[in-house]
């Protein structure tokens, strides 16, 4: 029996690229169990990510070197990655926001496309979605002419991209919550007292 006859019918059909995006996909971390100490510690951090260990340390009732240690853990288990400061794109000249969603063609070289993509600084994320397209990337513009330039020049010429669509945002009606809204951490105490006014003499 030859090798070709050996060969089911489906060996014949063209495969989606979507199975091998899996390669592609960032790793997921693990979930991490939490006390609440360290969903107290969360909520502070994600509240104020400048907070002190000292202050932190005087509101969860722990001492400094108690608290640096539970941050640390939390950090070496991949739940805090990182501590950023949240800018205004557009008061970084980037106001223009554009999702576009791909198609991908069945010969499609995925870590190419997904290489290629990831090598536009203005993409600022880029996933893997279920119905008729394959992925939606997120990009930030400066306006209609950088738009233009980046469909042009950087999206179109991408070999393995067989539709792609432009949804232009009008204007973001809910802002991206941070994780201790979505995950209902409470919202760290602040004091109400009055500060005290001195006795006239």
């Amino acid at each position: 029996m030859s090798p070709a006859s050996a060969e089911g019918p489906d060996s014949q059909q063209p495969h989606s690229p979507m199975s091998a995006m899996t390669r592609e996909v960032l790793p997921s971390t693990p979930t991490v169990e939490l006390d609440e100490i360290d969903l107290r510690l969360l909520g502070l951090l994600l509240a104020d990510p400048r907070v002190s260990q000292r202050q932190l340390a005087r509101e969860v009732g722990m001492s400094p070197p108690a608290v640096g240690e539970r941050i640390a853990r939390l950090e070496r288990q991949g739940l805090v990655r990182g501590y950023t400061a949240i800018v205004d794109w557009s008061a970084l000249g980037y106001p223009g926001l554009v999702y576009i969603p791909m198609t991908l063609t069945t010969d499609a070289q995925v870590p190419d496309v997904v290489g290629r993509l990831r090598d536009i600084p203005e993409l600022t994320e880029l996933v893997i979605v279920t119905g008729s397209y394959d992925l939606v990337a997120r990009f930030r513009i400066r306006d209609h002419a950088h738009l233009q330039r980046l469909l042009l020049d950087r999206i179109w010429p991408i070999r393995g991209l067989q539709r792609i669509e432009t949804l232009l945002g009008l204007g973001e009606l809910v802002a991206e919550r941070p994780a201790n809204e979505v995950i209902g951490l409470p919202a760290p105490e602040t004091s109400t007292e009055e500060p005290a006014t001195p006795e006239a003499v």
